[in-house]
């Protein structure tokens, strides 16, 4: 992916979405294990493996549009 397609806009924005997200996924995970009803277990299983996965995509987007700004 061409990190030029990305103004300085969108990548502050996604620098800040990033962060959320992180802070969000250390909570899930710090508190999964203390959670009893199954179900809701699994959800915030879940959510800890999509958001994951998510975190992984933006990472990749971020590191190549920051390589692009420094060239």
């Amino acid at each position: 992916m061409n990190s030029t397609m990305f103004g300085v806009h969108e990548i502050t924005d996604m620098r800040e979405l990033f962060n959320f997200k992180v802070t969000c996924l250390s909570k899930a995970k710090s508190r999964v294990n203390s959670i009893k009803n199954p179900d809701i277990k699994a959800l915030v299983e879940q959510s800890i493996n999509e958001g994951t996965q998510s975190v992984s995509q933006m990472k990749t987007i971020l590191e190549a549009a920051v390589s692009d700004i420094h060239q």
